[in-house]
Order: structure tokens, then sequence, then C-alpha cells
């Protein structure tokens, strides 16, 4: 049997830097990020070999796919795990290549779960999702120019008038993007999509939100994990004697996810038996109003996780 092979990948936007863990030595390479080098890479990579990189969207998207297809090893890391590895190792230098180095050091030593590529529905809904977000916040920011421009008693008619312009393509770009999303979920995970929506609290929009974020519902085991990924879980700081509190939550991960959920949070709190029940018990015992609707997230991701794994429609409890 042939030794395995660790692989650490640095991906950026035009290139991405290889270092190879062998016998004694660590061999590094560059390669432009397309599907020349890609394949170029492909043909270089000794047999046995398990490839680690981190998740940078798009530009790691297509080369995970890549490994996956041709049957090598493949693990897409969270970027924060790599950084706290490089801290234990008190790393100081900061380049592709020591970058690349840590990241083979890090799948050799934690051995990661290995990845599997979304569904091609899945990675549209991904794409759109993006393109959203950036949609959602330029309309955010040509609003408040347009408030700034309404202030001004001379306000230029032409930098109005574009700006107007401009809101109105981005709110139908955006109301286009959203009838596709909701087409898609329709289409591929029509139960799942039904089933959401039947607990109070979670709306359409939501839905799909955690549906793309979730994987569909098959990269988490657990509510406790989802939570975790989207940085949604209590932090306890804990030491000796004289540190001893609650610090928030983590805010790791997406926060589109966490401000949707939030608003989630402020309808099931009225709406939701449950989860008005819980907030109403931490108000009531003096627990900050904002704290109480964090752990009603909480609570809605529980539902959401337990209605996933029933299969079955939410119903409140008398």
């Amino acid at each position: 049997m042939m030794e395995q092979t660790y692989t650490g990948i640095d991906v950026a936007k035009d290139s991405f830097v290889v270092a190879t863990k062998l016998v004694g030595k660590v061999a590094t390479s560059l390669h432009q990020n397309d599907k020349k080098g890609i394949n170029s890479f492909l043909k270089s990579l000794p047999d046995y070999s398990w490839c680690i990189m981190e998740a940078t969207g798009v530009y790691s998207l297509q080369l995970a796919i890549a490994l996956y297809e041709k049957g090598i090893k493949v693990s897409v890391v969270n970027p924060l795990q790599i950084k706290r590895f490089a801290q234990t190792k008190l790393k100081r230098t900061k380049t592709d290549k020591v970058d690349a180095v840590l990241i083979a050091e890090y799948g050799e030593r934690m051995q990661p779960k290995l990845y599997e590529p979304p569904a091609p529905f899945m990675r549209k809904l991904q794409q759109q999702r993006m393109s959203m977000k950036l949609l959602v916040k330029s309309k955010r920011s040509f609003l408040n120019q347009l408030h700034a421009l309404s202030q001004l008693e001379e306000a230029d008619k032409a930098a109005l008038k574009a700006c107007k312009a401009v809101l109105t393509s981005i709110e139908k770009q955006i109301g286009r993007l959203e009838e596709q999303m909701q087409q898609l979920a329709e289409e591929h995970c029509q139960e799942l999509f039904t089933l959401l929506q039947t607990i109070p609290g979670i709306s359409t929009k939501s839905a799909i939100e955690l549906i793309i974020v979730s994987g569909g519902f098959r990269n988490f085991t657990s509510a406790r994990q989802f939570s975790a990924f989207i940085g949604i879980s209590p932090c306890i700081n804990e030491s000796g004697t004289s540190i001893r509190g609650y610090r928030g939550i983590s805010r790791i991960g997406d926060k589109n996810i966490r401000a949707m959920l939030y608003m989630c949070a402020m309808a099931a709190k009225v709406h939701n038996k449950a989860c008005q029940e819980l907030y109403d018990r931490m108000v009531a015992a003096g627990k900050a109003k904002k704290v109480a609707l964090v752990a009603v997230m909480n609570k809605l991701i529980k539902q959401v996780f337990g209605m996933v794994k029933s299969g079955e429609v939410y119903v409140e409890n008398c």
C-alpha cells in the first residue's frame, strides 16, 4: 500500500498555490485558476493524494468539483479552522506558499470530512443567492444616496433621476431572482420547501435561504451543528473564579442568514406558541430582549431540524 499524500491548496481569484507533502520534503507549484490550469494540476498529482483547500466560494468550487469527479479525495474546510490551526502553531509568516503548506499540515493532522459537491440545482441557487446579496447591498447604497440628495435645497435633477432609474432596475432584478429561486426550490425540493413554511415565523424567502445555506439539510446532522455554523451558538466565558459569564453569540459564518433568522424570530415570538412561551419566560426572568430573541432563533432551528427529520408538517402543541 502506498502512503497517503496530503496536498494543501491556497486558492485565489486567478491562481492557486499547491504544497504537497512528500517523504522528507514539501514540493510547491503555482497553477492558473482556470480549466487549463486545473487540468495541468490534476495530471501532476501523485497517487493516493488527499487535497485540502479553504472554502473560498466560486473560486474554489470549480477546482473542488474537478477533483471530486476525478475520484481524488478532497476536503473543503472553513477558513477560520485553518486560521485557528495556524495560531496553535504560532505562525507569523503569511505567504501563499506558507498557507498552502499549513493547509496540507492541517489535513494530515485533522483528517477533515471529505467533500461532496452540491447538486446542479443547488449550485444555481447558491449563485442566485450571491447575486441577490449584491443587489440588496446596492439597493441600500442607492437608497442612502437618494435620501442624502433629497436633503439638499437644490438637489441636482440629473443625479436624482439617475439614482431613481438604477433603483427601479435593481428592484426589477431582485424580483426576477426571487421568482427564479422560488421556482427552483419548488421544482427540486417541493416537499421540504412546503414543510418549512408550516412553521410559524418561517416565510417563503427564509425557507429558500435555509435550504441553500444548509445544502438541502444534507450538510448538517443536527440543529446544534447548524447553529454553530451560522454563528448563533452562545459563547460561555469561564476561567478560574474571576471570569464567568455569557459573551453573546459566536457570530461565525454568514451574517445575512443571521439577520434573516433574527427577523424570523421577531415574527415567531408573536405567532409561534413555543417560541412565544420561551421569549416571555426569558424576559420575565430578567434576560435582555436580544438574548431572548437569540434563544428564539435557536428554537426555530430546532423546530426546523425536528420537522425535517420527521418529514411531517409542523403542528403546535395545544
